[in-house]
């Protein structure tokens, strides 16, 4: 499946969510939006994580704008960070005409690969906190995982 690929100033991207994403996440348990939670994360930590996780879109011709094919918690977490100005976004710009499979791969094949990988993650945390230690690496504090996650520090203790 060819796309292109497109990097945009964060505050100049002019995104909708698509039609179809609407409805089939309409009754998703946990609604996405803006967190302050990231405040404290540097802004190469940040623009990182938005350069790994791009967004699938495609074009709106109606008003030029995109519409975007999958939700991102990591995109909408993200929007309320201090520093959004110097952030760049990624986007997957796929045609038109594959928008069907691509919402079936993001929505249900992607969350069940990510539902398989999540079942021992906050352990796996917990063990590379304590390897990259053991290198001499600095490590965030467990409080910022924590609130990056929603949960307690003591989940990676």
């Amino acid at each position: 499946m060819k796309y292109k690929q497109k990097s945009i100033p964060l505050i100049k991207a002019k995104l909708k969510p698509h039609p179809l994403l609407i409805e089939s996440t309409k009754n998703d348990v946990i609604q996405l939006r803006a967190n302050q939670s990231i405040d404290g994360l540097p802004i190469e930590v940040v623009q990182l994580l938005l350069d790994l996780h791009p967004l699938a879109a495609i074009i709106d011709t109606d008003d030029n704008s995109y519409l975007t094919l999958t939700t991102s918690s990591i995109l909408e977490r993200f929007k309320a960070h201090p520093l959004k100005a110097k952030l760049n976004l990624r986007l997957l710009i796929y045609p038109q005409e594959v928008t069907e499979q691509v919402l079936l791969t993001t929505l249900l094949f992607d969350g069940a690969l990510t539902l398989f990988s999540k079942t021992n993650l906050s352990t796996n945390i917990k063990h590379r906190l304590n390897c990259i230690k053991e290198q001499g690496i600095a490590t965030p504090k467990q409080y910022v995982l924590a609130n990056l996650a929603n949960t307690s520090p003591s989940t990676f203790r």
